[in-house]
């Protein structure tokens, strides 16, 4: 499936919808089980206001091809159908990502601090025409305090792919870009009950170039430094911030390190 010019009209054959992600997700499982492997997607995507997911076994480019497309799909799920769809830009269906990852399945019909938003993935737009993935997924782990919520993020690239940044990074917030440079925080630690943070940076090709931690609030004046808000606790529980500045012209020319 090809990157979708933005804006463009394309077909999706549907194979199954669902007003819930969590539904969507347990109707790709099941047809996933039967040989039918496709991209689930949301009609925000399309332009419409009333939001349904769905599950595209094909997108062509034309509805003649698409009306091939449905035939073979009728004979494995005879109420598949075809939806035009004007593709929002920069969208995740524009950037043929799916909505819904796959372990969002496994999800237990129990667990009561999950919502919608957990499901979802998204897409963050940023002001150089870059786009991030916040991919969300699900991991088993009785003994995980976030009850399995993971958030992987993503450099879009190539369609269906993109450059990965960080493979966890819990509630990213404040993205900021600056020559190229992208900047943005993660949460980590507690302290007390105080959440900390820890701020990322990359150069253009999504290589990792410096990482602060314990700060929050990145800012990127410029393309030789980084300043945040140092985080530190005192014994009485109280958060307190300082300003913080990381060189990086220095941080820049060494080796890079592997991505988080």
């Amino acid at each position: 499936m090809e990157r979708a010019v933005d804006g463009a009209n394309v077909w999706l054959v549907v194979v199954a919808s669902n007003p819930s992600p969590a539904g969507i997700a347990h109707a790709a499982k099941d047809l996933a089980t039967k040989g039918l492997d496709g991209l689930t997607f949301q009609t925000n995507d399309c332009g419409e206001k009333r939001n349904v997911f769905g599950v595209a076994i094909e997108i062509s480019e034309s509805a003649s091809a698409a009306k091939v497309a449905l035939q073979r799909a009728r004979g494995a799920v005879k109420n598949a159908y075809i939806k035009r769809c004007a593709v929002v830009s920069r969208s995740l269906l524009a950037h043929r990502f799916p909505a819904i990852d796959s372990s969002i399945a496994k999800v237990p019909s129990d667990t009561v601090n999950w919502d919608d938003s957990d499901r979802v993935s998204n897409v963050v737009r940023l002001a150089d025409g870059r786009d991030i993935i916040a991919d969300r997924l699900f991991v088993e782990d009785p003994e995980d305090p976030l009850e399995g919520r993971r958030v992987r993020l993503f450099l879009a690239t190539s369609s269906g792919k993109g450059k990965l940044l960080s493979h966890d990074c819990t509630w990213p917030d404040h993205f900021q870009e600056h020559g190229g440079l992208l900047a943005f925080q993660c949460a980590g630690e507690e302290a007390g009950d105080e959440l900390l943070h820890t701020v990322l940076v990359f150069d253009a090709n999504g290589d990792l170039v410096a990482k602060a931690e314990r700060c929050r609030n990145p800012i990127l004046s410029d393309s030789d430094a980084l300043t945040c808000k140092e985080e530190s606790v005192d014994a009485s529980g109280r958060l307190k911030l300082r300003s913080k500045r990381v060189d990086l012209a220095h941080a820049i020319a060494p080796t890079r390190g592997p991505n988080p």
